[in-house]
């Protein structure tokens, strides 16, 4: 059988980030190291399938405990919110959902934040930026500059993620994510989770590698289904319990 043409997008992507974003996961990875040296922790937020790549930084075997993962839904779960509205897929655009999101988390003055946005333009996405830029928390973005750049993007008010951020990661996905067309009109094989779970994970790389540098051990949780997991995890969730969400199983 012949390689799908997803394969080969695929590791075109990878190979692009590998070979551009290094420097900028790096530098993403002094600020994450810091915020955590500071008894802060990182905030990551993402809407839709953007939440994939926080998924992967929070709560995760070999991951971070020192990472909370904000999300549209924890209105509902922490706030009480009626969960009718949150079903809609365009809820990313109504203004106003990151203030609640931010004021349930409650960040420290010490948190960074990581937001994730493929398109890095619509509302819950760019106002958490805005409040995290006004509260001077770091802010590392996750997103396509190709699609910020595109002229076939869909026209918004102000400005784009990538425009608040300290640091900028591109996940180098094509605008509208989908990458190959199977046939005039159609078009699938999406890049952006797949390049995103890659740079979540050099990012866990390089602050472990950061945090030893200062001489503090890396808070990473171990897998649960080892034998000295539960035990291990356990200290972990005391000492982040006031700072850090728990994930849902």
């Amino acid at each position: 059988m012949p390689e799908p043409a997803y394969a080969t997008i695929a590791r075109n992507a990878l190979e692009q980030v590998l070979a551009t974003e290094l420097d900028a996961i790096e530098a993403a990875a002094g600020l994450v190291a810091g915020a955590i040296a500071a008894d802060g922790v990182l905030q990551a937020f993402g809407t839709g399938h953007s939440r994939i790549v926080t998924l992967e930084l929070a709560g995760r075997a070999g991951g971070l405990a020192a990472v909370s993962m904000l999300a549209v839904k924890d209105l509902v779960m922490f706030g009480g919110a009626d969960p009718g509205p949150i079903l809609d897929p365009t809820y990313e655009r109504e203004s106003g959902l990151a203030e609640r999101i931010y004021r349930l988390a409650a960040p420290s003055e010490h948190d960074a934040f990581l937001i994730v946005s493929n398109s890095g333009i619509n509302a819950a996405v760019i106002e958490m930026a805005t409040l995290a830029r006004e509260r001077s928390h770091p802010i590392v973005a996750v997103t396509s500059l190709a699609h910020t750049r595109s002229a076939g993007a869909r026209s918004t008010q102000g400005p784009h993620l990538a425009d608040l951020a300290d640091v900028v990661i591109d996940n180098h996905a094509p605008a509208g994510d989908a990458a190959l067309e199977i046939t005039p009109g159609v078009r699938t094989g999406a890049v952006s989770s797949f390049t995103g779970v890659l740079i979540a994970q050099l990012l866990t790389e390089l602050v472990c590698r950061r945090l030893l540098a200062r001489d503090i051990d890396p808070p990473v949780h171990v897998s649960a289904n080892l034998a000295q997991g539960d035990a291990h995890n356990r200290g972990l969730y005391e000492r982040y319990r006031d700072q850090v969400r728990p994930i849902e199983p």
